[in-house]
């Protein structure tokens, strides 16, 4: 059942330059963050949005997953596991996926898969992965397919993959030559990662060190069959900064590398092409109906921008103003409903790194359609 109610610890105010209403979810002094940006954690109905915090301020401490409603009110956890970070998770965050209905949180606690009913916190612990979990790899992210039957879980150091059937617990084994980064949701093919890179600091010309693929093949992204078959070839991974699959659509969205300032499209079959220029867009997430793109910018700073992917235009929403340097927690990493209609996204603006949203009007969602600017002598070329 649940573990604790909490009641609300919001924080609202206004953009002081866009006007946007923001809230922010999360006040207590330890980490919180949202989930991964490639994948709804908005409720179907916008009612609530799940998250993570971490228990007490440590650098192993353990983080638990919470649920809060879209106005701030009502944050209650829903799991609490263990005493430390998860060793395979993301920043030691378990891996965690809604499901399609907005009903149940899949969660994968030490190769134990979980599901969760996001109302009433009742936890089912569904199978036990122990028996494919071989030394020295770990499960990468959790990807459900366009019916919400089935899971893949890919494992990093043996590039095999698991099939996972919801509604029994059949466990089958693929090899699909590479790591699943999603799935579509317009058919039922996989997004595949091949040639994994290998990331080492490097020192460039002028003495700064960056984190870098030293592997001599690039990594490349692939469309394929649930069995491996019909790979058909999509794109270069340093074609982007960071991509995700556009919404139910069987397109890829994704920053560009610099010197490009982008949001890149990538079509099977079709040269990529550039959707919108201007800042250099960051991380990129796109709604589910695969209208919209959200994207925080970097060198420098220009706001959270707000992108209408049909007419090929975009505004400033708001500003995280969060740290943004190496380090992941000050990074915003938006993410976006799957109308289009609240951005979720985090910053460390307050010393902690916190959790919030933007709730986006249709006003403002119809101005940036009718190409209105952020400022009155830009114009559209």
């Amino acid at each position: 059942m649940l573990q604790s109610r909490f009641f609300s610890e919001r924080v609202q105010y206004h953009d002081p330059t866009t006007g946007i209403k923001v809230i922010q979810l999360t006040n207590y002094p330890s980490p919180a963050a949202h989930f991964p940006y490639d994948w709804p954690s908005i409720a179907p109905d916008n009612r609530f949005i799940l998250l993570y915090a971490q228990r007490w301020t440590q650098r192993n401490a353990p983080w638990d997953i919470f649920r809060v409603e879209a106005d701030g009110l009502n944050l209650f956890q829903l799991t609490e596991y263990g005493g430390q970070s998860a060793d395979d998770g993301y920043y030691g965050r378990q891996h965690a996926t809604l499901a399609h209905d907005g009903k149940h949180v899949y969660v994968l606690w030490e190769n134990r898969l979980h599901r969760v009913d996001v109302e009433s916190g009742a936890d089912e612990e569904l199978l036990s992965l122990e028996e494919y979990a071989a030394p020295g790899s770990f499960f990468s992210r959790m990807c459900l397919d366009s019916t919400g039957k089935a899971m893949f879980l890919s494992r990093w150091g043996t590039l095999q993959t698991l099939r996972i059937w919801l509604h029994t617990g059949a466990v089958d084994q693929i090899d699909l030559g590479g790591i699943v980064l999603g799935c579509f949701q317009n058919d039922h093919r996989l997004e595949i990662l091949r040639n994994t890179g290998q990331v080492e600091p490097v020192t460039r010309a002028d003495g700064s060190r960056v984190f870098q693929n030293v592997n001599d093949t690039p990594s490349s992204v692939w469309s394929v069959k649930p069995d491996g078959t019909d790979a058909r070839f999509l794109a270069r991974i340093d074609q982007f900064g960071h991509h995700t699959i556009l919404g139910k659509t069987g397109l890829l969205q994704g920053t560009g590398q610099p010197p490009h300032r982008c949001i890149w499209i990538v079509e099977p079959g079709k040269d990529p092409y550039q959707l919108v220029q201007g800042p250099y867009f960051w991380h990129s997430g796109a709604s589910f109906n695969g209208e919209w793109i959200v994207a925080d910018t970097n060198w420098p700073d220009q706001g959270i921008q707000l992108i209408h992917v049909p007419s090929r235009r975009f505004r400033t929403l708001c500003h995280a103003r969060a740290t943004q340097d190496h380090v992941e927690y000050g990074h915003p990493h938006p993410t976006i409903s799957p109308d289009g209609k609240l951005v979720v996204f985090r910053s460390d603006r307050t010393g902690v790194a916190q959790v919030y949203v933007a709730h986006v009007t249709d006003e403002f969602r119809d101005s940036v359609i009718a190409g209105e600017l952020d400022r009155p002598k830009d114009k559209w070329i």
